[in-house]
């Protein structure tokens, strides 16, 4: 917790809080990720909210969430995917807010947004529950699983271009790429043929075939 000049707390989950939430230490980045993402399931596994260590949130249309709470581990687990920097505090209550980059954070640490939408729902207020409202505005659903998608709109593959010289290789080289599941994209107008770069050497083994086999029908 950092204390600013005009008196403000500001709490900044480290590595240890972190580690609190998963509930036990983990050695490498990737089990660090993957038991973040286990702390929180499983809290959702549980089929009730525990009495002990009472949490009951509110998620405004502003994306603001208000959490009633005094527990620092529940804290902790709110700020994986809010902005901690937002953070406001009163005796039993906190105040953060949901970003973009602190949702992606959260990404970032193996937490799925379907995880984020659960957790949100599961420790809604009960007055919110009994008004028969959303527990979580549709907005602030819908820009979650926006949030989410933008993970998966480009996905990045190492490629090798071949370039046809002779007449009939295009489609030659083209159906043996798909043949070996080795096609990513072509294009027969500028004579190119993109394939997975972990089966170039056979694409080139076959290409080398294929022109001296016809070199040698045509000669």
């Amino acid at each position: 917790v950092v204390e600013l000049g005009d008196g403000t707390h500001i709490f900044y989950p480290t590595r240890v809080a972190i580690q609190l939430v998963q509930g036990k230490h983990s050695s490498s980045g990737a089990g660090s990720n993957k038991a973040t993402s286990k702390a929180v399931e499983q809290d959702l596994q549980l089929s009730n909210p525990s009495r002990s260590s009472h949490l009951a949130i509110i998620v405004q249309t502003n994306f603001m969430v208000c959490a009633y709470t005094t527990s620092e581990l529940h804290v902790s687990m709110l700020g994986l995917f809010c902005d901690v920097h937002t953070i406001r505090r009163l005796p039993n209550m906190v105040f953060m807010v949901l970003t973009r980059d602190s949702v992606k954070s959260a990404f970032a640490l193996g937490i799925q947004a379907k995880q984020v939408l659960r957790f949100l729902e599961k420790h809604a207020h009960p007055k919110l529950l009994e008004s028969g409202q959303p527990p979580i505005p549709d907005n602030v659903q819908d820009q979650i699983w926006l949030w989410d998608r933008e993970r998966h709109r480009v996905v990045w593959s190492e490629v090798f271009v071949h370039q046809c010289v002779m007449a009939g290789e295009f489609r030659a080289v083209k159906q043996y790429a798909l043949d070996i599941h080795a096609h990513k994209w072509s294009s027969e107008s500028r004579k190119e043929v993109l394939v997975d770069y972990k089966h170039v050497e056979k694409v080139l083994n076959f290409v080398r075939q294929w022109r001296a086999k016809t070199v040698a029908r045509e000669g």
